[in-house]
């Protein structure tokens, strides 16, 4: 099992002023969090009192000062990609292997180095298609970015790659599974999702 997965609590709290300290470099962070001193956050009781900003409040927030809101330093040209989330909400990608910390999930839900991935999350507007690529490429899987549709193209590629993991919608596994089963085609490889 990952180290990652077996941290005590206690390490994880240690982590959070730094964290805050971090946060308070954004200008909305800044003043969402005024008044909170990020070396005192140091417990869930502390943790507990911060206040919560929800996601729902993120558009509005945003277009006030696009595209970030004041809650991303940086300048928008110094991002790898921008992206826009259902809301819409604007969140840009960082630079790096795995800039949204997805491959200690993928390795959590089984995936191991040198298998092969089939992504079906959109390389598109929102970021899903490119967080589970990244991350897979972290881990060293190979991935297949399929994208969502085309199921007999996907049959194809699953038969002849063999990938032994999925990533993406439940239920278009499910047409996946259930197109391959009515066609006789071979989909066994998919062994985790």
């Amino acid at each position: 099992m990952p180290d990652i997965e077996t941290r005590d609590p206690a390490a994880l709290l240690a982590r959070l002023p730094a964290a805050l300290a971090a946060a308070l470099e954004a200008p909305a962070y800044a003043a969402h969090l005024a008044g909170i001193d990020p070396a005192a956050v140091t417990d869930r009781a502390a943790l507990a009192r911060l206040p919560v900003l929800r996601k729902g409040e993120m558009p509005a927030r945003q277009r006030e000062k696009l595209p970030f809101g004041g809650f991303v330093p940086g300048a928008v040209g110094g991002f790898p990609r921008l992206f826009t989330s259902p809301g819409p909400i604007f969140e840009p990608q960082r630079a790096g292997d795995d800039p949204w910390g997805g491959a200690p999930a993928l390795e959590a839900a089984g995936f191991r180095a040198g298998e092969v991935v089939l992504n079906t999350f959109g390389y598109h507007l929102t970021p899903g298609g490119f967080i589970f690529d990244t991350a897979a490429r972290a881990l060293g899987c190979a991935v297949i970015p399929a994208g969502p549709g085309n199921t007999e193209q996907q049959l194809d590629l699953i038969e002849a790659y063999r990938p032994a993991g999925y990533v993406g919608t439940p239920d278009f596994l499910k047409v996946l599974l259930d197109a391959g089963a009515k066609a006789g085609r071979d989909v066994s490889s998919l062994g985790k999702a």
